[in-house]
């Protein structure tokens, strides 16, 4: 009975250890120190416009394939008008990174290039925080 109990209060301890942890740890949960506080508010900013995105296209429900581009589309114009109205937009440095990789995939999935520059656009605009050696999709105006 002892030895279930001592391994039981074990158990405990280190469940409440982890939890600790991740509580009070910052980094524990994957949040970077080292944004600067515009990034934070940018990073703020872009997940109320995701999850407002999110919510618009919560009630459609898909059947065909041109529904589904339709669901996409109704998002992205929602997540891009949320960030404009909150002062955002579309970085001028962005787009001349992402010329040369939209040329790219275009080249590859054979399709035109705005197709896939509107695919990388509708990606990238959904990343909030800093990549390294990728210009931010979104600036204050």
């Amino acid at each position: 009975m002892l030895k279930l109990n001592l391994k039981i209060s074990m158990i405990l301890f280190a469940i409440m250890a982890a939890i600790f942890y991740f509580l009070y740890d910052k980094s524990a949960l994957g949040s970077s120190p080292s944004l600067s506080p515009a990034q934070e508010q940018l990073a703020k900013m872009g997940d109320r416009c995701l999850d407002f995105g999110e919510r618009a296209v919560a009630s459609d429900v898909p059947i065909i394939e041109f529904q589904m581009l339709v669901r996409l589309a109704k998002k992205t114009n929602v997540i891009e008008r949320c960030m404009a109205d909150n002062g955002y937009k579309q970085n001028p440095a962005w787009l001349k990174y992402a010329q040369p990789i939209a040329n790219d995939n275009a080249a590859k999935n054979k399709i035109s290039v705005s197709e896939a520059l509107t695919s990388l656009s509708r990606a990238d605009m959904q990343i909030f925080t800093p990549v390294a050696n990728r210009p931010d999709y979104w600036v204050k105006k």
